[in-house]
């Protein structure tokens, strides 16, 4: 019922193939959501005349159209957008294939490395290329050319990252075609194994929960999130604030994530955490 609902299942079934399933359709509706409220924020990067988006959240249950639901569950398109936001940031650029570095509030950066890695399917890297780079506020640069080289899987993987050091400033994650726009081949992933470490600490009337994520297998994982629950009923706890949802695991890469929530949100009991992805082996 959704309008225009008709297109946004086109688009779908082009890019990942169609589903017969509602588990499914939900998985990679969340690949369409975040790529979308992503390349709205980092279009509008280069002529900076700002981007307001009619609807950040619906007042009713939905499936489109909202960076979180009326459940306050954040959706990938709002880690989308809160990734293309950052101050400084790494992106790629399909329309002149390029790596882009832009600085919106970042202040005057030296010492920048942007770096980006074109992988298969399997995990393999097939091509990669660095350049250093000063950022000025305010500012666009490209300083990487993108490049295809043979042997490449039907779908790959392209990996940003821009750091300062040994300090990583932005990172961001693409999926590319060898067909332009054809991401099928995603589909046929086995599932990966995550382990997930977790820690609580209770802050007066709120959670701090700090989880290490470390992909054990050897395929890449994708769409990976974390999911605060309470520890016995296991029903969700909402609101929960994370620092990033909706992030791509190769293997044995690691990433820490935190979730913030209220002790009232608990109703009693001690949260926990709960790792999900769109070809994560059940935990």
């Amino acid at each position: 019922g959704a309008q225009n609902g008709d297109n946004f299942r086109a688009r779908m079934n082009k890019l990942y193939g169609p589903t017969d399933n509602l588990q499914d359709w939900l998985e990679i509706a969340q690949f369409v959501n975040y790529e979308g409220y992503r390349a709205m924020y980092e279009a509008q990067s280069k002529n900076r005349m700002g981007l307001l988006i009619w609807m950040s959240h619906s007042c009713w249950p939905s499936m489109v159209w909202q960076t979180y639901d009326y459940y306050f569950e954040p959706t990938a398109g709002y880690f989308g957008a809160r990734k293309a936001s950052e101050p400084l940031h790494i992106q790629w650029n399909p329309v002149s294939d390029s790596v882009e570095v832009v600085n919106y509030s970042g202040g005057q950066q030296s010492g920048l490395t942007a770096h980006v890695q074109v992988v298969n399917l399997d995990g393999a890297v097939k091509w990669e290329k660095s350049a250093t780079l000063a950022s000025i506020e305010d500012s666009v640069q490209s300083p990487i050319k993108m490049e295809y080289p043979a042997g490449l899987s039907a779908t790959q993987f392209l990996r940003l990252e821009l750091k300062q050091g040994d300090r990583l400033i932005s990172d961001n994650f693409y999926l590319h075609g060898t067909e332009e726009e054809n991401y099928q081949a995603i589909r046929k992933l086995a599932q990966a194994s995550i382990q997930a470490t977790t820690t609580s600490e209770r802050r007066g009337e709120r959670w701090l929960l700090t989880t290490t994520l470390e992909n054990t297998s050897s395929i890449p994982a994708l769409m990976v999130r974390l999911k605060a629950v309470r520890e016995k009923a296991g029903d969700r706890i909402l609101p929960a604030v994370y620092s990033d949802g909706y992030v791509a695991l190769m293997p044995g890469e690691k990433r820490r994530i935190t979730t913030d929530l209220y002790e009232a949100d608990t109703r009693g009991e001690k949260p926990r955490i709960v790792v999900e992805g769109f070809n994560v082996a059940e935990q």
